[in-house]
């Protein structure tokens, strides 16, 4: 070991000096506690809760893995969500590169755009979704008028409709995530690549793409969280009659009729640990890519 290494090891931090370097995340780290930590510990505690009563029980869990509309809740939020983020990362790439690619004026225009579109969901999402592809939406006056029996025929308020909405919405987001990505990819490696006759589509796929996996599981992941905990758009334009995750939780939480915050609890656990298990897998895969790399 060198001497400054040794000199180093030796270096000690007392407990005063970490508490004179990091104040200034103590208020980050009382949010964290009060805004996460406290709820998330409520939250576990009332699952396993009986109903109105003292105890411990699972009952919660096995009600939301028995009952058919809580299964039809999670079947539907999963399957929007993988299609969502699946298409999306995809699409995604595509228009990331496409504006990697262009060097004009008009990109600082697509950017703001973006940034526009990337915040615009909620309730004036659906209430712009209503008007154009809603039963007497303008593009379906269209349909019908020219005979076009796809757009005539678009129901919005179905879990098809919810798809296509989700795509919308997962695009603005991911291309600004992912755009960065592109940087990475130097010019020197696509004209080598040229000088060794590989097309662009073998560039991208054994260069491009593995370079940008980190890039593109991380875009990918924001994108599964961003459709799984989607709730303001679903539940103005279906409600009930598309039950998803998001809408059964708050439903058990603030129901018209009685309250059940231990199966709610249960059921967000549920969301949360689905969550958890896309985040886990990714950073797997990740790592695998990266010590490929070396």
């Amino acid at each position: 070991m060198s001497d400054t290494a040794k000199r180093t090891s030796k270096i000690k931090i007392s407990p005063k000096e970490i508490i004179t370097q990091y104040w200034t995340l103590l208020p980050f780290l009382l949010l964290v506690i009060m805004f996460e930590m406290v709820p998330l510990f409520s939250m576990i505690t009332h699952s396993v809760s009986k109903n109105r009563g003292s105890g411990l029980t699972l009952e919660n869990f096995q009600e939301v893995f028995s009952r058919p509309i809580y299964q039809t809740a999670i079947r539907n939020s999963l399957s929007l969500t993988i299609f969502s983020s699946v298409l999306g990362i995809f699409l995604v790439f595509i228009t990331s590169m496409a504006l990697y690619r262009t060097q004009n004026k008009f990109k600082s225009v697509y950017m703001s755009m973006l940034t526009l579109t990337s915040n615009f969901t909620g309730i004036p999402l659906a209430y712009s979704f209503i008007t154009i592809l809603g039963y007497t939406g303008v593009f379906v006056q269209i349909g019908k008028q020219i005979g076009l029996d796809l757009l005539a025929n678009f129901d919005l308020y179905t879990i098809a409709g919810l798809g296509f909405l989700y795509i919308y919405f997962q695009l603005p987001m991911g291309t600004l995530l992912l755009l960065p990505a592109f940087e990475g990819i130097h010019k020197e490696w696509q004209e080598s690549a040229e000088l060794m006759s590989a097309s662009p589509f073998q560039f991208w796929i054994k260069v491009g793409v593995p370079v940008m996996m980190p890039s593109i599981l991380g875009t990918f992941t924001m994108l599964f969280a961003n459709a799984l905990t989607a709730y303001a758009t679903p539940y103005l334009l279906t409600g009930a009659s598309v039950p998803i995750l998001p809408i059964k939780v708050a439903d058990l939480f603030v129901g018209d009729l009685r309250s059940r915050p231990e199966l709610g609890s249960a059921l967000s656990l549920v969301l949360l640990a689905t969550m958890l298990i896309v985040i886990v897998l990714s950073n797997l895969v990740k790592r695998a890519f990266m010590k490929g790399e070396k």
